[in-house]
């Protein structure tokens, strides 16, 4: 009988009338993702050719004009001669476009990394980067040591410098910025939508289903079972197809590269950086996501029995997936005086976790990925024990009663 119920609950899931729209609206976004947003990326890495070009012209006039004057020019603060600094920048720039037409990404890479080296304030001193960043300079600092690393990798694994290599294209890499940015977003809400209405449906059919020969806790919890499965089932399709698409297009990319993370929040310099491995980096997070969707699963059950309404269930899920965004995301350390550390919310985005993200954006270093697998635990075994309280309070025929 549970079998038969379980996947009864399953195809109510996969068949549902919000079920299809939603899922075609998830294949647009894959496809533009793939095909229109990922190809079209553009980094400060990213070499725009017409601005390149332009400032070449613009060098080329300013030196024929000093040539024509006699005059060199001076800088004022290095005393370094101009016409030798716009020698040296022409050259180089030269270089660049020349490696980057010929899509010659090795050589293109080598100039990129001793150019970066040799002045590290076309990141720090750049206005354009995080101008709306509460600390810019300190995010751009950030960005500027993540980009040394890759780069460092990239070399030293002597793998093959590809276009989409360079730019994190691939397929590998392409996944790893997805899980380390938005990725978790997308699948906790996946989670809030397909679990909404597994409660508030059988309320249209109680006459049929208040006989039925299995307990009122078991009912719910196959009802979640069935939504946690189709939930996971296209939450990996989702990225499986994606990572193909990409992977068709720039290739998957070396399995042995390392993503950059932050280890410590003591110097704010290159020491407090070290890499991990990016399939490992991808293993973590995915092991992260069943916990995540079954613990937003459990707590939309238990919306579902207090709120009877889906579209309530919906709204409130959804809340909750971005209760974090209700305070102040680079300053607040505390909540009610506990450390923040210790809130499940914080690790909803457990991307962020693996790599120290979220500790450099909060600038603490109680956050670590021990700890979001144990807080989470706690906060399943907490709602585990809230449904099991409310499922005998808001019991089967009271659910059915006439509204």
């Amino acid at each position: 009988m549970n079998r038969t119920y379980l996947k009864h609950e399953f195809l109510l899931t996969a068949a549902g009338r919000r079920t299809i729209p939603f899922l075609l609206f998830i294949g647009t976004l894959l496809l533009i993702y793939c095909f229109l947003l990922v190809p079209n990326r553009e980094t400060p890495e990213t070499l725009d050719i017409d601005e390149t070009k332009l400032y070449l012209t613009k060098l080329e006039v300013e030196q024929e004009q000093r040539l024509k004057n006699g005059n060199t020019g001076i800088i004022l603060m290095t005393g370094q001669p101009v016409f030798a600094m716009n020698a040296y920048y022409h050259g180089l720039f030269s270089a660049f476009l020349n490696a980057y037409e010929d899509r010659n990404f090795l050589r293109y890479l080598h100039l990129r990394t001793a150019y970066l080296e040799s002045d590290p304030s076309v990141y720090i001193q750049d206005d354009r980067l995080f101008s709306n960043s509460p600390f810019p300079g300190k995010d751009r600092e950030h960005l500027y040591h993540q980009t040394m690393l890759r780069y460092e990798d990239y070399l030293s694994n002597k793998c093959t410098v590809t276009e989409g290599l360079l730019f994190e294209k691939t397929g590998l890499q392409s996944l790893q910025r997805f899980l380390q940015t938005y990725g978790f977003a997308f699948m906790l809400f996946c989670a809030v939508y397909f679990s909404s209405d597994i409660v508030s449906r059988d309320r249209l059919h109680r006459s049929v289903l208040q006989g039925l020969p299995v307990s009122w806790y078991r009912q719910l919890n196959l009802k979640s079972l069935s939504a946690f499965l189709y939930t996971l089932l296209v939450i990996f399709a989702v990225l499986a197809v994606g990572v193909l698409l990409l992977a068709l297009q720039f290739g998957f990319g070396p399995a042995d590269l390392n993503v950059p993370i932050m280890t410590a929040q003591q110097t704010f310099t290159i020491e407090d950086y070290g890499v991990m491995g990016i399939l490992k980096f991808i293993g973590i997070s995915l092991l992260a996501v069943p916990l995540l969707v079954y613990l937003i699963i459990r707590l939309n059950t238990v919306l579902g029995l207090l709120l009877k309404n889906e579209w309530l269930v919906l709204l409130f899920g959804t809340a909750v997936i971005f209760a974090e965004r209700l305070y102040d995301g680079r300053t607040t350390r505390e909540l009610a005086g506990i450390d923040i550390s210790y809130f499940p919310q914080i690790y909803f985005d457990f991307g962020k976790i693996i790599t120290g993200e979220k500790n450099y954006l909060l600038n603490t270093e109680t956050i670590t990925v021990a700890k979001g697998f144990i807080v989470l635990l706690a906060a399943v075994l907490a709602v585990e024990l809230l449904l099991f309280a409310v499922s005998r309070i808001i019991t089967k025929r009271r659910l059915y009663q006439a509204r």
